[in-house]
């Protein structure tokens, strides 16, 4: 034990004496032969550390001077000149036009009398013509009752004569004609005589035009900047986000009531719908600058007759709807100019099928908006993500067959009965949507307004679960005659409640149980949340957060961020490997281990055996072309031919030297032809400067007794 004891301590000393010898890197030894003894560090010297956020550093890129840099569009403010838009209306430049009594005609001699006045207002801008309808206090009856309804229909449809009339006289755009009908609101004369009647019936023209004006504003303008380089996940798109002229600060409710229906007599707004706006008014009271702004919407028929000679198209007409709709309620209310506005959408947004009269109709319909200013509507300052553009969310349509409503199904006892030919009418219905996506029936089971009995209750629990029941037992014999699949079929129950619109309809009672069955497809259906926003796209490169700084909660799905357009180092890294995934590359690491590269490769592979001097075409010449990824070794280069049935190390049969191009060529010479064809062989041979060689595997080459010569000039 003394002695290993002794040993490990000798062994220690020598050590630490060895060590102990060794100068310190950059220190020289002292001259004496003393032995130098090295300072030792501070502590965390030896520890590996981050480089500090103040410190300075150089990036090893390929840089031209601006990494540094942030690169990217810029928004620049600057003042530009823009144009101020102010419509003028001139009200009795022509005199009215004076009706009969419940006719509709426009006398000629107007005509001229307003082209004059057009042609006199040319160097204006914008020029169009507003017809105003106006009629006496008589009611209609008989024929002109069936005809207009009203005296606001009729005359409305002196407005709609008269623009019509000059609209083809004139020949003016659509978009330059507009009218309106007032009815027998607005007299000039009393309605006591007949020569003030005659002077109420009247159509006025408004000639209404823009007055453009430039103004000094200042606007941020978008700076684009061009990338010359490929940066994965470094350049991302934001966008700079402001409210459009009249939406700043301002908030939107939509369906607070139900949307105005209209066809194309109808002209008054019912009681109901201006009740509901008065009470959505009286609730929205502590609210600042309210405005009604009433949506036009239309079917997709084509428009015919006057509405298309007007109008043009659903657009048109869905505008001009919307239109007259807000300024009936804004009489019928007593509001300010200011507190309605009104806009069309037409055909873009249907609610349902066109292919019907009723999905027609529910097409045809006036929604309505209430803006309002709400201070915390504001957007920032800095650019945010960018808004989807329109989207298409996917929603449900209830088809409504051309050849009559589906009946429902009752039950007798606890069995549904169904009746005869229900089942082959379900798939023929079903067989008209044949262009639509995911047809399917729907059952819906409701039970009358009784109260179960406890058997009943113990069994399906309650109202809910009876419903349910008998709708999947109509849906199952449904399936025994017709070969539907899981996805083609679904039901539900509703126990008591037998209506499809609670809010506005209320609960409605029947006396018998029933299951409703329904066919329904689905529909892409337009979605537009970026709508008074004016959206400014900015291509910049990607800014990672500072790790030290706040620590904010965000969310990113493979590096793209949810809600917030910050980014972090780990979202780029993760956003670099999904777009590398995405691109098929694969990279792999070079660890410098160096594998020569030789080949040779010839052309034509064939020839013929000796040159025929009948033609101007070599038939018998092979070029050869040298490949090396090491040719600063190569002192000299050969191509050496061998038969097919020699060895390579034997003589061979033909050597064509390589020139320092890489090219060599070879010329067959034999004497005569042995058939069917003669093999050859032929390889490459590099020497460097002390004679040692590479070669490469031989390759075939074959002699022949003829060429197509036409095919060999024509490669």
């Amino acid at each position: 034990m003394l002695k290993r004891l002794f040993l490990l301590i000798a062994v220690t000393g020598a050590a630490g004496q060895a060590f102990a010898e060794i100068p310190p890197e950059g220190v020289a030894a002292p001259a004496n032969g003393e032995t130098g003894v090295r300072e030792s560090g501070g502590v965390g010297e030896g520890v590996e550390q981050y480089q500090g956020a103040d410190a300075s550093y150089t990036p090893w890129v390929l840089s031209d001077g601006k990494e540094a840099e942030a690169r990217g569009d810029r928004l620049e403010t600057r003042q530009e000149v823009a144009q101020e838009v102010r419509t003028l209306k001139l009200q009795n430049v022509v005199p009215p036009i004076r009706f009969e009594s419940g006719e509709a005609a426009i006398s000629e001699e107007y005509i001229a009398q307003l082209r004059e006045v057009l042609e006199g207002m040319k160097d204006r801008a914008n020029v169009r013509l507003h017809f105003v309808g106006h009629s006496d206090n008589v009611a209609l009856s008989g024929a002109l009752q069936a005809q207009y309804g009203d005296n606001l229909g009729l005359s409305r449809e002196r407005a709609g004569t008269t623009a019509e009339f000059f609209q083809r006289a004139l020949d003016l755009p659509p978009e330059s004609i507009s009218y309106e009908g007032r009815g027998e609101a607005e007299p000039i004369a009393g309605n006591d005589t007949e020569a003030g009647r005659a002077q109420n019936r009247r159509v006025e023209v408004e000639v209404w035009y823009d007055e453009i004006s430039d103004v000094l504003v200042e606007r941020e303008v978008l700076v684009a900047e061009d990338f010359n380089r490929i940066k994965v996940c470094r350049v991302e798109t934001v966008c700079k986000l402001r409210y459009k002229e009249g939406h700043a600060r301002r908030a939107r409710v939509r369906n607070l009531i139900a949307p105005l229906r209209y066809d194309a007599q109808s002209t008054a707004i019912p009681a109901a719908f201006l009740q509901q706006l008065q009470q959505a008014l009286h609730n929205l009271r502590d609210k600042q600058n309210v405005v009604l702004k009433f949506i036009g919407h239309s079917d997709n028929l084509p428009l015919a007759g006057r509405e298309a000679r007007i109008y043009g198209s659903p657009l048109g007409l869905s505008r001009a709807r919307a239109r007259r709709v807000a300024l009936a309620v804004q009489d019928a209310l007593a509001l300010p100019s200011g507190a309605v506005d009104s806009d069309g959408k037409g055909d873009a947004r249907p609610v349902a099928a066109n292919d019907t009269e009723q999905g027609r109709m529910l097409n045809r319909r006036i929604e309505v908006e209430f803006w309002y200013d709400d201070p915390l509507q504001e957007l920032p300052d800095e650019p945010q993500l960018c808004p989807d553009a329109a989207a298409a969310e996917t929603v449900t349509r209830v088809y409504d067959p051309p050849s009559g409503p589906i009946a429902p199904i009752y039950f007798n006892s606890p069995n549904p009965v169904i009746p005869p030919g229900y089942s082959q009418r379900l798939g023929r219905l079903m067989a008209e949507l044949d262009g639509k996506a995911n047809v399917r029936l729907r059952f819906i089971g409701t039970i009358s307004n009784e109260r179960l009995d406890r058997r009943t209750a113990a069994v399906y629990g309650d109202d809910i679960g009876l419903s349910t029941a008998r709708a999947r037992r109509v849906m199952e014999a449904i399936r025994e005659a017709l070969p539907l699949s899981d996805e083609q079929v679904e039901y539900e129950g509703r126990g008591y409640v037998q209506s499809e619109d609670v809010v506005n309809a209320g609960f409605v009672e029947a006396d018998e149980s029933r299951v409703t069955v329904q066919i329904v497809y689905d529909e892409l259906a337009l979605l537009d949340d970026a709508e008074g926003l004016d959206i400014t796209r900015i291509n910049r490169e990607v800014q990672t957060q500072n790790p030290y700084a706040l620590n904010l909660m965000r969310i990113t799905v493979d590096g793209q961020p949810i809600d917030d357009p910050g980014k972090s180092v780990p979202d780029v890294q993760r956003c670099t490997d999904v777009a590398l995934e995405r691109a098929a590359i694969r990279f792999r690491f070079d660890n410098l281990d160096f594998k020569p590269r030789l080949n040779v490769s010839a052309w034509p592979t064939t020839v013929r055996y000796r040159d025929d001097i009948n033609t101007a075409a070599l038939e018998n010449r092979v070029r050869f072309r040298l490949y090396s990824n090491y040719p600063a070794f190569i002192e000299r280069a050969e191509v050496r031919l061998f038969e097919e049935a020699q060895s390579t190390r034997d003589e061979p049969l033909a050597v064509a030297a390589v020139d320092r191009d890489g090219f060599a060529e070879w010329d067959a010479a034999f004497d005569r032809y042995r058939a069917p064809g003669r093999e050859l062989k032929y390889l490459l041979r590099v020497y460097d400067a002390e004679g040692r060689f590479d070669e490469t595997r031989a390759q075939p080459l074959w002699v022949v007794d003829a060429i197509d010569v036409e095919a060999l000039q024509s490669a």
